[in-house]
């Protein structure tokens, strides 16, 4: 910034006389006047005794200058504080416009106070007003107050709601669910397939298709937009991974796990707040974005957001305050280099668009409470009273993800209780790795106050033990994660179904038909194909184990038999052929028009 001096050397001879008459500066010396005017407004008492006397909007533009460091851009002070009026020389002489200023902006304007340029500020390119190097820390304490409106505590305009940990309780359901059956990835999401950014409101693959299954077990809301931010954070955090098509419980989710329930939610926090590809811009329901190539980093507004949280008093706060003291105060927040028309944003009721400093409260003010409301509600971060909601308050876990206060002390897990009816009580703040690892042997059947509530019944029992889950694992496991002897009643039961379990078997194979029976006789002495074979079922037909399968069907063709091949085994558009083997193609297809003297197909 230029000094007062050289500030008022850029003006002409009427602008310094209007100056002069104002600050009471002798003016029969046009040439000496600049030097004389800094000399006089450099003087404590007599710029005290000036911005004392200003109007007090005047004074609070003042304070706004000084609190950004004394250069703010241009739109930022006019916005507020109106425009200064562009006069000639002859203009100024007949209006006096310092008499009669048209804003508070051109009343410091006129004082001298306050100069104007075009040049940068930050990323910002653009008119600039600034206060003279050498006058800005002479100015006087009240005028250096931060300006903006104050957040202050409200009353508690409704029933709260607090979705507290509930983010990471909903991740350990979904990883729980996904180690016992992947869900197929797809490819890239229905939106994405489709060359569009997602809809406020839609979520992704593996959301949607655990939406259904799990919706009884979801603690928080099921809200399309906050599972479509789950199943983000758990692939951003890689605690789910993509592996041949499929959604996988990712390698770091057992580490997670491990972790205490506030240690979960607070990586979840962390992977969001630093996350360049989650854009709640592009989710702001009442917002429509389009793709015209401008970019907006989500990660700007989410750190201004949660540096005013850190600044903000105890208690219920109005959501409206709290956008008016960013507007205030930071209102670049999503848009550092101040360029309010490259973004292309258009109203979804009206189709307007909201282009220019004038929609902020439309675009960024929309943003924000889009950021409160919904992204720092579901982490945990504020809890929201009224409907809509009005008002916000930091919870206890949000302060502590803020370090703002200390994180839950690190306590011993409380352990699980198993009943004489086998059925487990799981709190919630229990060792996620245990609750995961219970989802393979029992069924979850509901809640008892915040404690989920799993039963090991004959059908889960039996699919654990299929697993290859032992009943002496079984009870081991339930006794360390209960930590104390599993009721008579409940292991008796355990162990009397596992004592029958595979005194009857199914297995799945492949029936070998021959059009009769001597057929069969002369593929059976075939010295390759009769060490692949399996058991006889009849003289016409034979098992084929499945992992034999191409050898046989090789050979078969090799002797000039070429099978016809039914149920699953028969190609089908979109699933490849199974009839490669020695690494040829499994789109290869055996040739048309051969004969066949047998049929190939599953059987069970």
């Amino acid at each position: 910034m230029s000094s007062l001096q050289e500030s008022l050397s850029e003006y002409g001879e009427v602008m310094l006389r209007a100056i002069a008459t104002q600050w009471q500066v002798a003016e029969d010396d046009a040439e000496a006047l600049p030097a004389r005017l800094a000399e006089a407004m450099r003087d404590p008492a007599r710029l005290r005794a000036f911005v004392d006397g200003l109007e007090p909007e005047a004074r609070a533009a003042l304070a706004r200058v000084v609190a950004a460091g004394g250069a703010i851009r241009g739109y930022l002070l006019t916005q507020a504080y109106g425009q200064v009026r562009r006069l000639g020389p002859r203009a100024i002489e007949r209006e006096q416009p310092w008499r009669h200023p048209a804003s508070a902006t051109e009343r410091l304007w006129y004082a001298g106070l306050l100069f104007r340029r075009y040049g940068r500020l930050g990323g910002y390119h653009g008119e600039v007003y600034y206060i003279a190097q050498d006058l800005l820390g002479l100015l006087p304490l009240e005028a250096s107050r931060a300006a903006g409106p104050a957040l202050q505590p409200v009353a508690q305009p409704g029933p709260p709601r607090d979705e507290g940990l509930a983010l990471a309780l909903d991740l350990e359901t979904l990883l729980a669910r996904l180690r016992l059956a992947p869900v197929a990835s797809g490819g890239a999401s229905p939106a994405r397939a489709r060359g569009r950014r997602p809809a406020p409101a839609e979520p992704g693959r593996l959301a949607v298709a655990l939406l259904s299954p799990l919706s009884p077990r979801w603690r928080g809301a099921a809200d399309p937009e906050r599972l479509a931010l789950l199943e983000h954070l758990a692939l951003r955090a890689r605690l789910v991974s993509k592996r041949e098509g499929q959604f996988q419980v990712g390698a770091p989710a057992r580490a997670w796990l491990q972790l205490g329930l506030f240690q979960r939610q607070k990586l979840l926090f962390q992977a969001w707040r630093s996350d360049p590809f989650w854009n709640e811009l592009w989710r702001v329901p009442g917002l429509r974005c389009e793709q015209t190539g401008w970019r907006n980093d989500p990660r700007l507004p989410r750190a201004a957001l949660l540096d005013a949280l850190r600044r903000s008093p105890d208690g219920w706060l109005r959501l409206a305050d709290l956008i008016a003291a960013l507007k205030a105060a930071q209102p670049d927040l999503a848009r550092p280099d101040g360029d309010y028309d490259s973004w292309y944003i258009r109203d979804a009721t009206t189709g307007q668009y909201l282009q220019g400093f004038a929609h902020w409260d439309d675009v960024e003010g929309a943003l924000i409470a889009h950021l409160v409301t919904r992204s720092l509600f579901w982490l945990g971060v504020v809890a929201l009273a009224g409907e809509p909601a009005q008002a916000f308050r930091l919870t206890a876990t949000g302060r502590a993800l803020l370090d703002l206060a200390p994180g839950p002390a690190p306590s011993g897990l409380p352990p699980i209780a198993v009943r004489d009816d086998r059925t487990i009580v799981a709190p919630p703040d229990a060792s996620a790795y245990d609750r995961v690892r219970l989802e393979r042997l029992a069924r979850w059947v509901g809640r008892e106050g915040e404690a989920d509530l799993f039963q090991i019944d004959a059908e889960s029992l039996w699919q654990a033990l299929n697993a290859g889950i032992t009943a002496p694992q079984i009870i081991a496991f339930l006794t360390r994660a209960s930590r104390r002897p599993l009721p008579a009643p409940a292991a008796q039961a355990i162990e009397q179904q596992a004592a029958s379990h595979g005194r009857v078997s199914l297995r799945q194979a492949i029936l070998l038909q021959a059009a009769d029976a001597e057929t069969l006789r002369r593929l059976r002495n075939d010295a390759e194909l009769a060490q692949r074979f399996g058991a006889v079922v009849s003289e016409r037909a034979i098992l084929v184990p499945e992992e034999h399968l191409p050898q046989v069907l090789e050979r078969l063709k090799s002797l000039g038999l070429w099978p016809r091949l039914d149920g699953s085994l028969a190609p089908s558009p979109g699933r490849a052929p199974v009839w490669s083997a020695h690494g040829r193609s499994r789109g290869t297809p055996p040739s048309e028009g051969s004969g066949g003297a047998g049929t190939t197909g599953s059987a069970s």
